[in-house]
């Protein structure tokens, strides 16, 4: 019920998938614990709940 979005500096997904949470704090878990594996820590992301509840939320940086 929780879903990943992950976007590149120029807003072009990177990463688009359904997470395997039950609970706002596993989808926390599950999302940083990607991030971090795939080097995106900085990259802008959202977390949500699928009824549109934003968990986790890193918003574009400008230059």
């Amino acid at each position: 019920m929780y879903h990943m979005t992950v976007y590149d500096e120029k807003g072009e997904v990177l990463f688009d998938e359904a997470l395997k949470a039950k609970t706002d704090e596993e989808a926390k878990k599950e999302g940083y614990a990607w991030l971090t594996k795939h080097g995106h820590v900085t990259k802008p992301h959202r977390i949500f709940h699928t009824t549109g509840r934003l968990v986790a939320f890193k918003s574009h940086q400008l230059k």
